[in-house]
């Protein structure tokens, strides 16, 4: 090609990237937003389709780009990304190959699957065909060609292209003590009381209490002593909460006094009793501490797992499988692995030491859900990096404080390892740090003179905070920070520690794994205050690669309302308890308390929305991906919208899948084997080996992120059915 040649390629070149804006978004999920986010986004029809994506140019010609390559994310807020193009000439059977190299400015929203790209910048322009000196002017003119305003891309993709580049640190002193694990081959229930049973009176009743450190329906009655257990719609009741239990018939007539409220509902609607199921009265285990429960329907049927030694037991309530290889079980909760060679015996921690074999486990089985809790998987990995990438919003310092109430006179205690106390009687995070007064409320920092305030929003925290230990409760609070302070509003983020998920051994693990007991205010003549913190097991909770979240299970052996051991709480409002609840794990919906209490008035003690800014409302606190495509919709959308209906049909009939490097070559997979563009053919690469292994990753990172981009379209439409585990799913079923 001679150069005049080369200089009419350039400028047909450069007419073709003007279509760039629209094809970058090809990231972009297509699958509807969750409720209330995105509302600047661009519709789902713009950006909906495959790669690669081609364009026509103004003189006829084509501009093929394919899927671009994320090669870095700088702190997770500046992408660079490779992205290898074609040009082909009106009537011509040649293409011209080339690499295309952009960054941009990143922000992320994991409820929604987006990042915003902003101030997005050609830095680099290499077609193999055009001389170097020849593109100096050109990648300058690129970039006034590209998108002035956001646009969104996948979080899927982005993370899955990422996955095997970038190496996170662990975080250290998290508890490896293993939970008790209860296994049972017949029906059972797990009854956890977060402590010692302790019991209030149930307003309008005579004579009846209820356990209020319980996730349970457990009420007690006062003569003669015995205790009666909902079971859905059926009752047991034993003369001790140790039991034995047998199934109940008939209820005392007290029960029928039982308020009317949603307290309560669920109780009122099981009376009269119906029969147990089949039958068979569930063995019931109960612990005081926060336990797990394995319940296998009769013997273990093994499956094996094929090319290891793995089986898995197919007809267990939760992930549990057999390594014939070392005999012993592995059961995975809470994002960990513990292993023991005796069902009915002790269990050790096993996430920093499970078999190769595990990371040989398939996709595509009903059991291929616990490869993203495998250390060192592709599943692992991304997990890890959703977790690291901050959640940020904005703070309006006008509009946004918090009045912090406590039981009684305010009350704290000493953190161990530092000088910083904590707030015991009370439902919010307060931190004493010498004598000022540090609140954290929904991600947003506050500092007053007393433990009362006033509070106003923090320009920055003390560097002390976050040196409190993974053993203390309100560990939390050290995974969020300042970003931002100007005189007019703060930036906040949180990573998803904030939330109780945690990087370690390699994995993605929710809770600290350490044990918080209850604290409890006694008041004479009245009923116990009684204030839980986070635990980490009592609910079988497991990770969805899906949503990125911790899910829990949600069956009848874990109680009705989640599986947990908080139990009911104090309402101030009314002077009784408001009960129920659930533990989902971070970005989803629920909290330890989530239901209506006496006169309707809702009390929640926890909050997890997805995005935890989301609590706010709007006051004066806006998600920073809202606010980088403010006023952003319709000039951007019309200026892609114009540039896709000169799309064609999807790609040229040769090429359909290419990469690149950013010394301008473009490489494709031929029949199993790589091949180099050069000159107008294809041949085996000139390439050192470490460029073909970074060639395989690319190639593997994309199929990956695709697939997970398709199972997470599946997961939204499909609904939380879709989410559980098959097992699970088959233990939930109700009578």
């Amino acid at each position: 090609m001679v150069r005049t040649d080369k200089l009419h390629v350039l400028r047909a070149l450069l007419a073709g990237i003007l279509s760039m804006g629209m094809a970058l978004q090809g990231f972009a999920q297509s699958a509807p937003a969750a409720s209330g986010a995105g509302q600047n986004a661009t519709p789902a029809d713009s950006i909906a389709g495959d790669w690669p994506r081609t364009f026509e140019t103004g003189d006829g010609a084509t501009m093929t780009l394919h899927q671009p390559q994320v090669t870095e994310w700088q702190n997770f807020t500046t992408m660079t990304a490779l992205i290898a193009s074609e040009y082909r000439a009106k009537g011509s059977d040649d293409s011209a190959f080339g690499v295309i190299e952009v960054t941009a400015n990143t922000l992320a929203d994991r409820e929604t699957d987006e990042v915003v790209l902003s101030d997005i910048s050609v830095v680099n322009v290499n077609f193999s065909t055009l001389a170097r000196d020849q593109l100096s002017d050109a990648a300058l003119k690129v970039g006034t060609l590209l998108p002035t305003k956001p646009i969104t891309v996948s979080l899927t993709r982005m993370t899955a292209s990422l996955s095997d580049y970038k190496r996170l640190q662990d975080t250290g002193g998290l508890s490896t003590k293993a939970p008790t694990i209860f296994v049972s081959e017949k029906p059972a229930l797990l009854l956890q009381t977060n402590g010692k049973p302790t019991t209030a009176p149930i307003k309008g009743t005579d004579g009846l209490e209820f356990v209020v450190n319980t996730n349970w329906d457990l009420i007690v009655t006062s003569d003669p002593t015995a205790y009666f257990l909902r079971d859905e719609t059926s009752w047991l009741t034993a003369p001790t909460i140790d039991g034995p239990w047998t199934t109940v018939d008939n209820l005392p007539a007290p029960f029928s006094q039982l308020p009317n409220d949603d307290n309560w509902k669920a109780a009122r609607e099981a009376m009269p009793p119906t029969p147990v199921k089949d039958g068979v009265v569930p063995t019931v285990y109960h612990t005081d501490t926060p336990a797990e429960l394995i319940v296998i329907d009769g013997a273990p049927k093994l499956e094996a797992v094929p090319n290891t030694a793995l089986e898995w037991v197919s007809n267990a309530n939760t992930d549990l499988f057999f390594d014939t290889g070392d005999g012993n079980w592995y059961f995975l909760t809470s994002g960990r692995w513990f292993r023991t060679s005796d069902l009915q015996g002790s269990w050790t921690f096993a996430s920093d030491s499970l078999p190769a074999d595990f990371q040989r486990i398939p996709d595509g089985q009903p059991y291929s859900i616990v490869r993203a809790s495998i250390p060192g998987t592709s599943e692992s990995e991304e997990a890890r990096l959703q977790a690291a990438i901050p959640t940020t919003a904005r703070v309006d310092r006008e509009k946004v404080t918090v009045e912090v109430t406590y039981y009684g006179d305010p009350k704290f205690e000493r953190i161990k390892g530092t000088d910083l106390a904590y707030a015991v009687n009370t439902s919010f995070t307060v931190i004493r740090v010498g004598d000022q007064y540090f609140v954290l409320y929904n991600g947003v920092w506050f500092v007053g003179p007393t433990p009362t305030g006033p509070f106003a929003v923090a320009d920055s925290v003390p560097d002390d905070i976050y040196d409190i230990p993974p053993s203390s409760p309100v560990y939390n609070v050290t995974y969020v920070r300042v970003y931002e302070t100007t005189p007019s509003y703060v930036v906040y983020g949180y990573t998803s520690g904030y939330l109780w998920g945690f990087l370690a051994w390699n994995a993605f693990v929710y809770g600290t794994g350490w044990y918080y007991p209850p604290y409890w205010v006694y008041r004479p003549g009245y009923p116990p205050i009684y204030r839980p913190w986070r635990v980490t097991y009592g609910s079988g909770t497991y990770y969805l690669p899906g949503r990125g979240t911790f899910n829990t299970y949600w069956g009848r052996a874990y109680g009705p309302y989640g599986g947990i051991a908080a139990g009911g709480i104090y309402n101030e409002n009314t002077g009784g308890y408001v009960r129920g609840g659930a533990a989902w794990g971070p970005y989803n919906r629920g909290g330890f308390i989530s239901v209506q209490g006496p006169g309707g008035n809702q009390y929640r003690a926890a909050i997890i929305n997805g995005n935890v800014y989301h609590s706010w409302g709007g006051n004066g606190v806006t998600k920073n991906t809202n606010w980088a495509r403010t006023g952003d919709r319709n000039e951007t959308a019309s200026r892609w919208q114009s540039r896709r209906n000169a799309q064609g049909s999807g790609g040229t009939p040769r090429q359909r899948d290419l990469f690149a490097n950013r010394d301008g070559q473009v490489f494709r997979k031929q029949d199993g084997r790589w091949q180099q563009h050069d000159k107008g053919s294809w041949k085996a690469p000139e390439t050192r080996r470490t460029t073909v292994q970074r060639l395989e990753q690319s190639h593997s990172a994309r199929q990956r992120g695709n697939q997970r981009l398709e199972n997470r379209r599946q997961s939204i439409s499909s609904g939380a059915s879709g989410l559980r585990r098959p097992t699970t799913e088959r233990f939930n079923r109700r009578r």
